[in-house]
């Protein structure tokens, strides 16, 4: 079978070619898949390409005194070796206190934080999140394949793909915690980069055997001693506020306006390797914000630092916030803007930077993830 798609999308047409066989049972080459949006003048909406610096895989350290190089070992570990590790190597005591919340795009309420079941990830819309003591993640199914008209053998489920996504990186990230798991030996060299191509390589095959297509921006943070460990490939966001200063924000990847780096299927999409990777080094009490393009295309960076001020004591140097309520602050706060015409927003400033006219914030899928830094006991090798 072989079938090319034509559609209209938010002023900007895209073309995927299918192609169905037993040698190759899913093959797809998008030639753009943006997201979508609208203007309100059709007539000024011609997006100008931009060209961007491609990223190295090579972790960039950021605030990051030096350090030894993990050395790797090719060499498998004796038994003793084995019974040793988790009870000689002293782990550092940063952990997180966590909270997470979402709005869909089209809803009035926030998505509840239990699993359903199925996945371990939650959904929120076509976006999807996870959270532990030790990591973040968050996905953003591209709503461009809402367009795709009806294809036969396969259905376009961008909601399916973010989902799956952060399933499977929750589940590598479970692995460092399984005694009976050889990465529990391993659990300083967790490396979100290498989750990240874990579950992306997962859920290909997902996409393979179920017959779904789709492509997600993704944004995987992991806390290791006093280093965050972050990859992030797309337009979702993380930022670090210390004492209601920000130290650290990562910067959006995108191949043009609103057309954001992907993981997809077929030599069209990027790769987990074109993330970009950061090692940030943290200190306790410092507040972790994450969220897909639905925050952080709604709220300036000042409108952020203003809401984590408010559940801030000065006097204690903001450590007693509460994640969750502050979480639930933030997704109403966007969901607001998202929704008002005369409220600037950063998507309406990138929009005019392009020669189009946009005004007010952008509807979305709306995911937040807040994660405050607190220290606990010496683990000594128990977590």
């Amino acid at each position: 079978m072989h079938v090319t798609l034509i559609s209209y999308l938010s002023d900007q047409f895209f073309v995927i070619a299918i192609s169905r066989s037993s040698s190759n049972p899913l093959l797809l080459s998008p030639n753009v898949i943006r997201r979508s949006f609208h203007t309100y003048s059709p007539s000024q909406t011609q997006s100008t390409p931009r060209t961007f610096t491609s990223y190295s895989p090579k972790p960039q350290k950021i605030f990051e005194t030096p350090s030894a190089i993990r050395p790797t070992n090719s060499v498998p570990p004796s038994i003793f070796d084995i019974f040793d590790k988790p009870f000689s190597t002293t782990r550092k005591s940063l952990v997180f206190s966590h909270g997470a919340s979402g709005i869909p795009k089209r809803q009035e309420k926030l998505v509840s934080n239990s699993s359903d079941g199925k996945y371990l990830s939650i959904g929120c819309g076509e976006d999807s999140f996870f959270r532990r003591h030790d990591s973040l993640g968050v996905a953003d199914g591209v709503g461009g394949w809402r367009h795709a008209p009806p294809m036969e053998h396969v259905i376009a489920d961008s909601s399916l793909y973010s989902r799956k996504l952060m399933h499977y990186a929750l589940i590598e990230l479970d692995k460092y915690d399984n005694i009976d798991n050889e990465k529990f030996y391993h659990y300083n060299d967790a490396d979100p980069l290498n989750i990240m191509g874990k579950s992306y390589e997962q859920t290909v095959r997902d996409c393979a055997l179920e017959g779904f297509i789709g492509s997600s921006t993704a944004l995987i943070a992991v806390l290791r001693g006093d280093e965050l460990r972050i990859a992030n490939l797309g337009d979702c966001g993380i930022t670090i506020i210390r004492h209601n200063d920000i130290i650290f924000r990562n910067e959006e990847q995108q191949h043009s306006f609103n057309y954001p780096y992907q993981l997809g299927i077929g030599p069209a999409f990027d790769l987990p390797t074109d993330a970009q990777t950061f090692t940030v080094k943290i200190k306790c009490g410092d507040v972790v914000i994450m969220g897909s393009d639905g925050v952080f295309d709604n709220l300036f960076d000042e409108d952020i630092v203003e809401e984590v001020r408010q559940f801030t004591n000065a006097a204690q140097r903001g450590l007693p916030i509460e994640p969750q309520t502050l979480s639930d602050a933030l997704a109403w706060r966007a969901k607001g803007v998202s929704e008002d015409l005369n409220n600037s927003s950063p998507f309406q400033c990138r929009a005019s930077q392009e020669g189009m006219y946009y005004q007010g914030g952008k509807m979305d899928d709306i995911s937040v993830l807040v994660a405050v830094v607190t220290d606990t006991h010496d683990l000594s090798g128990a977590r």
